[in-house]
């Protein structure tokens, strides 16, 4: 395909710049002619990146087959000039687009945030007859979607488009505004790459970055503080305010600093006018400047460099207005194998991020602004750098394993298709199975429902406890009227039964319900280095129940139709772990483990540590069966079946619990 993708693009700063360049790189080099329509060279600091040369030509791209050409909008000059004046972007945007398909036509024009961008390829798109998708971001759909002034042209670009990428709370506004549901796309989101976003390869040389900036007359002002690098240092990268925690780790840094510690700040983030003063003036006032160095932005691809050279790197973004904002620095850094110091609000924004525990896969922050809290967990690092290398590897290794479904940019590809074919997005095989099977409980009770109606009962409702109960009695009865074909259902809604009461117990009110899950490791040490796992005491979820079942269970699990209910299910101790209190919205599903696994649950009572729990199972089992045991329960832990704490356990971390406030 030819494809005209309109939006942000190198050397504006931010994800959504970010974004639409990996996008178009990634097209191409599936074999696409992209053609990028930006008004990138028109922006001005403090927004605009450092660009070099070796920069610049990387904005292009040839592929091969696909290759990536960018058309960019002229800055404003004395020709474009009107009253009042502002650089038309809209229609330059447009005009651009439309004269490049007038030479070689476009499949599908794409635009990405909707000011001026989404209005722009609206008009390209009537210009030249050519579809239009158009997304939106964080800001445009959170905030200038809302403006008065803006909301009714908004309605009408999104109204128009060929498809919208957009999900959750905006897909819901744009229906209510008259977007047709089947033109809504949710994408696969954007992976970042692997190779480029490693742990290997150089950090960025803060002297040459300096002297590079200092010799730049746009761009030097950008350029503050007197640290030299020449010690270890944090890393903050993006926007600056109050709600990204700016102020709130300069009070930390403050902290440091009194308590003797030698760190400093390297910043690659700034803010509008008023924003960089106060930043600049707070860290005068701390006596921060000389353990600060302020530097422009620097483009998507040498963040790596960056990342790599922090200590840690600080993500802080709390009580942010637009909550479907989900910024992308937080992956990158994990990706590098950077330790990442991180709000629980941007933690919770990661998917799967129930499997990245605080003292484990990164720092989570409770509170920001609870200043004394914070800098604690920042000394903490400071103190004993040594567990940050481990924590970077399994936090890589969650980044790696949460991009694997991504889908990127194959997902992206297909709704370009679809828009330039002109249909509509089929819905996914996973939204049809979803909306075949509620919620995904009582699958097999409702095969059985299903079999019993064949046999000539009455349709039988399944959507709760009581239903399913239903069918089984149901069961039983026409089976001793001689039905005996169905008895191979039994076992299967049986199990089913048993998942679903022992998931409707409601906790004891002695029994402790777990915090934070974000939280569930208890020691003293900020992070937990290899081989500490062993003399740590593993404490299973209170919420777990164990259910045993005398035939094989997992049997089941591949079920999709009656016929492939085995007729005799495998007689063996089988079992699943169940997380009981979940009621009619499961926490996790249920997980089907072996023998060594549920007596490996069943020892994490927290009466020993993982050495000794393996101790026991080695009686039990014998050495061979138990050799992995110890990354078991690392794994178990991970997954959130285990808690792990010191044989006496501290207090739980100031910084999950603490109420204390700046």
């Amino acid at each position: 395909m030819r494809i005209c993708i309109i939006g942000k693009y190198p050397p504006i700063q931010g994800g959504v710049s970010a974004r639409t360049y990996w996008s178009a790189h990634g097209l191409a080099a599936r074999g696409h002619e992209v053609h990028v329509v930006t008004n990138a060279k028109e922006v001005r600091p403090p927004f605009r990146m450092h660009m070099r040369p070796q920069d610049w030509a990387r904005c292009a791209g040839d592929y091969g087959a696909g290759s990536v050409t960018v058309h960019w909008t002229d800055p404003i000059d004395r020709t474009q000039s009107y009253i009042p004046m502002a650089s038309p972007f809209v229609s330059k945007l447009a005009a651009t687009a439309a004269q490049v398909h007038a030479e070689r036509p476009f499949d599908v024009v794409f635009s990405f945030y909707m000011e001026p961008y989404g209005v722009a390829g609206h008009l390209a798109a009537q210009m030249t007859g050519v579809p239009h998708i158009v997304r939106m971001a964080g800001s445009d759909a959170g905030r200038l979607w809302h403006h008065p002034q803006l909301e009714a042209l908004y309605d009408h670009v999104l109204r128009s488009a060929e498809l919208v990428i957009i999900r959750g709370a905006v897909a819901e506004r744009a229906i209510a505004r008259g977007v047709a549901s089947e033109r809504i796309a949710p994408d696969g989101g954007l992976s970042v790459s692997e190779d480029l976003f490693n742990p290997a390869g150089p950090a960025l040389d803060l002297a040459a970055m300096r002297s590079e900036v200092a010799a730049d007359p746009d761009l030097r002002d950008l350029l503050w503080g007197n640290f030299r690098g020449d010690r270890p240092y944090f890393g903050l990268c993006g926007k600056l305010g109050e709600q990204k925690g700016t102020f709130a780790l300069l009070a930390a840094m403050h902290r440091l600093k009194r308590a003797g510690l030698d760190v400093g700040l390297v910043a690659l983030a700034h803010g509008p006018p008023s924003v960089e003063e106060a930043f600049r003036e707070r860290a005068r006032e701390l006596g921060l400047v000389g353990r600060i160095l302020q530097l422009p932005f620097v483009p998507h691809w040498r963040m790596p460099e960056f990342l790599r050279g922090c200590l840690a790197v600080c993500c802080l973004e709390q009580d942010f207005p637009i909550v479907f904002h989900a910024p992308i620095i937080p992956r990158e850094a994990l990706l590098c194998g950077s330790c990442l110091v991180a709000s629980t609000e941007l933690i919770r924004k990661l998917p799967g991020h129930e499997r990245l525990p605080d003292g484990y896969g990164c720092v989570a922050i409770k509170d920001v602004n609870d200043v004394e809290a914070l800098s604690e967990r920042l000394a903490a690092i400071v103190r004993d750098p040594g567990p940050a290398a481990a924590m970077g590897e399994r936090g890589r290794e969650f980044a790696c394993e949460v991009q694997r479904d991504l889908g990127f940019p194959e997902r992206l590809e297909q709704i370009l298709t679809a828009a330039a074919a002109r249909n509509p997005m089929a819905a996914s095989a996973g939204s049809r199975a979803d909306s075949d099977t509620g919620d995904g409980r009582f699958r097999l009770t409702r095969l059985a429902a299903a079999s019993l109606a064949d046999e000539g009962t009455p349709q039988m409702d399944v959507a709760d406890l009581a239903g399913a109960c239903a069918v089984l009695a149901a069961l039983e009865r026409r089976i001793s009227a001689g039905r005996v074909k169905l008895r191979p259902l039994v076992p299967a809604v049986d199990a089913e039964i048993a998942v679903a009461a022992a998931e409707s117990e409601r906790e004891d009110a002695e029994t402790a319900t777990p915090g934070d899950p974000l939280f569930r490791l208890q020691m003293r040490r900020w992070a937990i280095d290899r081989g500490d796992v062993a003399a740590l005491v593993p404490v299973r979820d209170p919420r777990i129940r164990l259910l045993k079942f005398d035939y094989d269970v997992a049997a089941f699990m591949s079920v999709r139709t009656a016929a492939d209910i085995p007729a005799k299910p495998r007689k063996q101790p089988s079992y699943i772990v169940v997380f009981s209190g979940s009621g009619e919205r499961r926490q996790a599903d249920p997980l089907v483990v072996d023998a060594l696994t549920a007596r490996l649950l069943e020892l994490s009572d927290g009466t020993r540590t993982a050495a000794g729990v393996i101790e026991a199972l080695d009686g039990e089992f014998g050495r061979a069966a138990t050799k992995d045991t110890l990354g078991w329960i690392e794994n178990l832990f991970v997954r959130g079946l285990l808690g792990l704490q010191e044989v006496d356990p501290p207090r739980r971390r100031a910084g999950a619990a603490s109420s204390r406030r700046r």
